[in-house]
Formats: C-alpha cells, sequence, structure tokens
C-alpha cells in the first residue's frame, strides 16, 4: 500500500488545535503505511504553517519557525514523508481535465493528477493505492480514479 497525502492532512499534523490532527499525526508515525506527496507540498504546507503561526486568532501561541523545522525534518531523506517531483506535462494535463470535468480547485487537481501519474510509477501490480484528504469533493474524485480512501 502506498499513501499519497494531500496538504489539507498534511499541515494538520503540525497544527495540534485543528480538526483532523491525531489522525494525520497517526499516519506519518506509522512506519509499515509508506506516507508520498508531491513537491508542490512543500509550498502548500509551508504557506499554510506560517499563515497559521502569524494568525492572531488561534487559541494556543504556535511557534512558526518550530513548525516549519518540524515540517523540514519529516520531509527530509529520513523523515516519515516522502516528497516526489514528478513530470510536469502529465500531471497539468490531467489537472486540467479534472477541473474541467469535476469544477474542483486547481490545487485538488494538482494533488489528483500528481498522486496518479505516482501511481502509475510507484506501484506495484495489484497494489493498493490511497489517497488521504480532508476535502469532500476531492475525494469523490479520488475514488473515480481508483484510489482507496484514508
Amino acid at each position: 500500500m502506498i499513501i499519497y497525502a494531500d496538504s489539507s492532512v498534511l499541515a494538520r499534523a503540525y497544527l495540534a488545535d485543528e480538526p483532523g490532527h491525531q489522525d494525520a499525526t497517526a499516519l506519518l508515525s506509522d512506519p509499515e503505511r509508506p506516507v508520498i506527496t508531491g513537491s508542490w507540498s512543500n509550498v502548500e504546507v509551508s504557506g499554510a504553517l506560517v499563515r497559521a503561526a502569524r494568525a492572531s486568532n488561534r487559541a494556543h501561541a504556535v511557534d512558526e519557525a518550530g513548525l516549519l523545522a518540524a515540517w523540514d525534518q519529516d520531509t527530509a531523506a529520513d523523515g516519515p514523508l516522502t516528497v516526489l517531483g514528478i513530470p510536469q506535462e502529465p500531471v497539468e494535463t490531467l489537472a486540467l481535465e479534472l477541473v474541467r470535468a469535476h469544477g474542483l480547485r486547481a490545487m485538488d487537481a494538482w494533488h489528483l493528477a500528481a498522486a496518479a501519474t505516482l501511481a502509475g510509477m510507484l506501484s506495484e501490480p495489484g497494489e493498493t493505492m490511497v489517497f488521504a484528504s480532508r476535502d469532500v469533493e476531492q475525494r469523490k474524485v479520488a475514488t473515480l480514479l481508483g484510489f482507496d480512501l484514508l
């Protein structure tokens, strides 16, 4: 089984007061379940963590440098999350198809297209590919693409 995690799940692993935090943390702490994501998640998650740290309406103060350091540690070569670069052309082509067919937000379509491209590159015949997201519409399309959901 290979799990592709969308940034909507990944950011929550670092924000203790967000809904889904415990599930996201558990996902990254299970060495038996490899978790991958596309390279654009570096930008998305870093942005989400910085915004969360700088938000004045959070229930608890959040350390921006600590959040980013934790993300960098988890995405390092020996971390629990593997960030992969993906050939741009097939991802963009499929993402455009998904946006037009399903009305998804651009980055939701990009993550699905990245996951589908990586599934074709990494999975063994018969291996289960799982998509982890908190977005309802994105999850619906993921099932149409043949992903199991987490």
